[in-house]
């Protein structure tokens, strides 16, 4: 191939022999010249020469690596800064289960909801639209504006959480729109009322809002209904 590119006697005619029989060059016949190879070797010892271009002591001489954000035996940045409490009280954090509109037009679609009758998380949790489970945290339902545009129903339905859009679309179709705090208890109650029924026990006054959300139900824009059972 040499000869051929240096312009030889018959160089183009080999090229073109060596073209049409050589396979195509891609990355898995792909190797350097020969004449282009080094042997390296890391020679050790008195008899192997200086330092062998690894230096002097230290890990590199070795061969030997430390781990990944090891810092030479100091206390690692990872430790050594502070903690801001990014997840405090994350065990005691309210959760709202999300309801979409999307999803209570298809439940009274299914007839599971009577938009007739007042609806509220005993209808939402008989109907299995929403799963509410006191002990994980759960504080309610929040009704959020998936499905806006296709909303139809007139509905009386109490939530727990709603924004601005949600009561704006359920009052345009002339339905009324209430949120109301419930305490755990208060929400275990009204989401299984049959087995505390059952038991005899005079029903518990509802609990005030903590302090946290004592602005947003006492704000009228939000539609809040009386706190008390």
């Amino acid at each position: 191939m040499a000869a051929a590119s240096r312009g030889g006697p018959g160089g183009p005619a080999k090229a073109l022999e060596l073209l049409r029989t050589l396979p195509r060059v891609n990355l898995g016949n792909l190797q350097p010249n020969p004449e282009n190879k080094r042997k390296t070797k890391c020679k050790r010892g008195r008899h192997g020469g200086n330092k062998c271009g690894r230096g002097n002591k230290g890990y590199a001489r070795g061969g030997n690596r430390p781990r990944l954000g090891f810092e030479g035996g100091q206390t690692p940045f990872y430790l050594a800064i502070p903690k801001y409490g990014y997840n405090e009280g994350h065990s005691l954090r309210r959760q709202y289960h999300p309801l979409s509109l999307r999803r209570l037009q298809y439940l009274i679609d299914l007839g599971r909801l009577d938009p007739t009758q007042p609806i509220d998380l005993t209808q939402l949790t008989n109907s299995r639209g929403v799963t509410i489970q006191p002990l994980k945290r759960d504080y309610g339902v929040q009704l959020v504006e998936e499905g806006a545009d296709i909303f139809s129903a007139k509905v009386n339905i109490e939530v727990q959480m709603a924004s601005e859009l949600v009561v704006a679309v359920i009052e345009k179709n002339g339905g009324i729109i209430t949120t109301a705090f419930y305490d755990q208890r208060s929400l275990d109650i009204v989401c299984k009322p049959v087995p505390f029924f059952l038991r005899g026990q005079p029903i518990p006054k509802r609990m005030l809002p903590p302090e946290d959300l004592v602005r947003y139900y006492t704000d009228p824009k939000n539609h809040v209904s009386c706190s008390a059972s």
